[in-house]
């Protein structure tokens, strides 16, 4: 079997998460009054040498996409010192990012087609809806408890509970040896990592938009900028996210 990186939470997550994590949604409007865990799951194979490998190459991949985000504000800067023009040579990342802060309100004014504003502008809107959706579950993740787990072979080895203080209470198996005792700590180290690079963006996203809000004339330019901000980080992490096997 090949590993499986979840993440499992009660709503659809709006961003792709750094490292090799798939979101899954619960689906359940129900709620008891508590906030529900973000759960962090991860499926190992049963033999201890594909699980290890599997792990270690999504801890490569998590390095990888934390690479690539300390690349968004560099890139920024290129493209308002100039080092970038608007071309269809120029890297995808940057040409969306030019195309929706040209389909600003202040942009509007641009001599371009219908057509195409229309489609950024869609974009634009898309991309401002996810803005607001992942700052909900930022603020939520900082008051509520993460439970990471662990499952070689089908079955659950390991579960720790840890909230953002630090917080935390591990179960593990009776009969756990130290191998899967390492896996489920590689597991718990990969998951924390993971969050707390998916909890840096909000951070990113504001110093990327005030980076951003020269190339926009208007009052509210930083406001105008964080859309295409956001989009612009997305794209930075499809250039390196691939699939965990």
């Amino acid at each position: 079997m090949n590993a499986v990186f979840t993440v499992i939470e009660p709503l659809p997550l709006p961003v792709t998460l750094p490292g090799p994590w798939q979101p899954q949604a619960i689906g359940s409007a129900f709620t008891s009054g508590e906030l529900q865990d973000m759960i962090w799951q991860v499926r190992l194979p049963d033999d201890l040498a594909t699980a290890q490998a599997a792990l270690h190459t999504a801890q490569v991949h998590l390095v990888a996409h934390e690479v690539a985000l300390a690349q968004v504000e560099p890139r920024l800067r290129q493209v308002l010192n100039g080092a970038v023009s608007f071309s269809d040579k120029m890297p995808q990342a940057e040409q969306v990012l030019l195309s929706m802060l040209l389909s600003t309100p202040a942009g509007m004014a641009s001599p371009v087609s219908f057509g195409w504003r229309d489609e950024v502008h869609a974009r634009w809107q898309a991309a401002q809806e996810q803005v607001v959706a992942l700052s909900t579950q930022v603020r939520e993740a900082l008051t509520r408890y993460a439970t990471v787990e662990t499952i070689q072979g089908g079955r659950l080895i390991g579960r720790t509970r840890i909230n953002w203080h630090g917080d935390a209470r591990s179960l593990l198996i009776t009969d756990i040896d130290l191998s899967q005792a390492l896996l489920h700590q590689q597991t718990l180290v990969l998951a924390l990592r993971s969050q707390a690079s998916w909890l840096r963006l909000i951070g990113l996203l504001g110093r990327g938009a005030a980076i951003a809000a020269h190339l926009v004339v208007s009052p509210a330019s930083a406001v105008l900028a964080v859309p295409a901000v956001w989009q612009f980080m997305q794209e930075v992490l499809a250039e390196v996210r691939q699939p965990v096997v």
